[in-house]
């Protein structure tokens, strides 16, 4: 789930219980043209707290026409394939909810090096000859970075590549795709693309977050930043898709803890589109600031 998404409400239950750690999260959308919209969440992590983090995570988009919460996604340790296939729902079939698996893998090496995974499936073909035209639903990203020591302070340089498929988030029933109010649920670009990035982070654990990095970004038509309700015409397609827009933009991010009870947040970022000269030298800044 993105920090960049917009935001809506929900309810969070977590419970640690040392070396096995769940969360579960229930909420609420939006509403369209009466076809109401729900996020259903649940994940499990194990760690050995010194330098290996693994964890699988499912999450769900459910909707109907005036459909009501589904207290079958109430229970946390249910899986929504077998609440789904065996018509435990409050519709029955299997149109009306998407679900993608997930899992992520966090590895301190010789504790100089962090590596971080996460390998995402959205539809699995079991027998191509059946699913005729379906390919899998894939995503993944990949981080490697190195510390650099810096006394009390914490500074990383670190590599990013992330990498979603064509057709991944879509479904064949468009208001279960992974979007709330046009804007993605998952990664900001959407889907059908992919994303290199290097940077540098700084953490004064006390007051100061900062972040900056390059990145270069290439997306095909099929991005849910185009049609983001639609669903998708056929699974099986190029990668990425059509004409492909091509950007590379310089971000930065600072967040400022001035107090317990102020806080500042400030982010630029430099973009530079390719495709769309109209948008050259584009720049965009905000602030915030939170009581």
């Amino acid at each position: 789930l993105s920090d960049n998404s917009n935001s809506y409400d929900y309810l969070m239950l977590g419970s640690d219980y040392g070396k096995i750690r769940v969360k579960y999260i229930h909420g609420f959308l939006e509403k369209r043209n009466e076809i109401n919209r729900y996020i259903n969440a649940r994940g499990v992590e194990w760690t050995n707290h010194k330098s290996l983090n693994i964890g699988l995570s499912e999450i769900v988009i459910y909707s109907g026409e005036n459909r009501s919460l589904d207290f079958a996604y109430i229970n946390p340790i249910a899986s929504h394939l077998e609440l789904e296939l065996n018509d435990r729902l409050n519709i029955i079939g299997d149109a009306n909810a998407n679900a993608v698996w997930q899992i992520h893998i966090d590895y301190l090496l010789n504790q100089k090096f962090r590596i971080s995974f996460n390998y995402l499936l959205d539809e699995f073909v079991l027998d191509p000859n059946i699913e005729i035209g379906k390919e899998h639903g894939r995503a993944h990203s990949f981080r490697f970075s190195v510390p650099l020591s810096l006394e009390k302070y914490f500074c990383n340089l670190y590599i990013m590549n992330n990498i979603v498929g064509t057709q991944t988030f879509r479904h064949a029933f468009g208001d279960n795709n992974f979007i709330f109010n046009s804007r993605p649920i998952g990664w900001i670009y959407g889907s059908d693309g992919l994303e290199n990035v290097i940077g540098i982070s700084f953490y004064d654990p006390n007051k100061i977050i900062f972040d900056s990095s390059v990145g270069i970004i290439k997306y095909g038509m099929e991005t849910l930043l185009n049609r983001p309700y639609d669903p998708y015409y056929k699974y099986k397609n190029s990668f990425p898709s059509g004409v492909l827009t091509e950007i590379i933009h310089f971000k930065s991010d600072l967040k400022w803890k001035y107090n317990s009870k102020l806080k500042y947040q400030l982010n630029i970022e430099w973009v530079l589109k390719y495709k769309n000269r109209s948008n050259y030298g584009n720049v965009v800044f905000g602030i915030s600031i939170t009581i």
